[in-house]
């Protein structure tokens, strides 16, 4: 019986696997389509880079400070301060990559769903990973893991497989964090009349990571790691590498991506019986 029930789970674990792999091979796909498209227009792409790379400047202008004059953040010197403000502009990228995220609130309100309805695979999915925005996201990227391997070295961090790993791990929590506060954010498109609100008020607490959360006193911290969790995005990296959490902080960085991408699973089921197609 028991070599039945084993066979069984086996294979639904195929299934899984098989259409991990079909849906991370559509995305490939996605992003190879949308950077086609927007590189037809060279200079729209260019000229997008450029602008990014202005607001680069404006961010790395406060790192240069710091390092300058060898200002220490809480307990952190300037060397890990790089590190930080390195893993906050690569996932800035990620956030401004995901155009299909960010972009739900116009679909929902011109109707635009209604062609994706129609077609095979996750609504979700399609809406969400069908564009990336490549020209923001590219410049972000680039410097952040930069600013990452350089802040990794002059910070004296060992290079071996547990701290790479852990950093990577927590670094796939933030970029599941980075997807699932900004879909729950253009989801309230179902609940709210005006986004404009919103928006300002995420970025408002994006930009809290701007700078390492050591900088905050300890009542901030305590907020932003449990209440409104959004130092979780970009300081569990280098904080769990750097020996600075205690075993309730690691485990918390580990169940609580996953929590609230469930959690935005649940938001989006609840916000599609609410849409109201173009054909109503």
């Amino acid at each position: 019986m028991w070599l039945l029930e084993a066979e069984k789970g086996w294979e639904r674990v195929k299934k899984i696997i098989h259409r991990l792999k079909w849906y991370i091979k559509i995305a490939f796909l996605f992003g190879k389509l949308s950077l086609q498209s927007q590189m037809e227009y060279s200079l729209n792409f260019i000229s997008g880079v450029c602008v990014e790379l202005a607001y680069m400047l404006i961010k790395l202008v406060y790192l240069y400070v710091v390092i300058d004059t060898g200002t220490k953040v809480g307990s952190l010197t300037s060397d890990m301060v790089i590190l930080f403000v390195g893993t906050y502009i690569f996932m800035t990228g990620i956030w401004m990559m995901l155009s299909g995220v960010n972009n739900i609130p116009n679909a929902v309100i011109r109707g635009n769903l209604d062609l994706l309805m129609t077609k095979p695979g996750s609504l979700q999915f399609l809406q969400t990973f069908g564009k990336f925005n490549f020209a923001m996201a590219f410049p972000n990227v680039t410097v952040g893991l930069i600013l990452i391997i350089v802040g990794w070295i002059r910070s004296g961090i060992q290079l071996n497989f547990t701290l790479v790993g852990t950093f990577l791990y927590y670094m796939l929590g933030g970029i599941l964090l980075t997807y699932s506060f900004g879909l729950i954010s253009s989801l309230l498109v179902f609940w709210v009349t005006s986004m404009h609100a919103v928006y300002n008020m995420y970025a408002a607490l994006w930009d809290y990571n701007n700078m390492p959360m050591e900088l905050y006193p300890k009542a901030i911290k305590r907020i932003g790691t449990f209440v409104i969790p959004i130092f979780l995005v970009t300081n569990w990296q280098g904080m769990a590498v750097l020996g600075k959490l205690s075993g309730l902080e690691l485990v918390w960085g580990i169940v609580f991506p996953v929590a609230v991408f469930l959690f935005s699973r649940i938001l989006w089921k609840k916000g599609m019986k609410r849409y109201i197609s173009a054909n109503g």
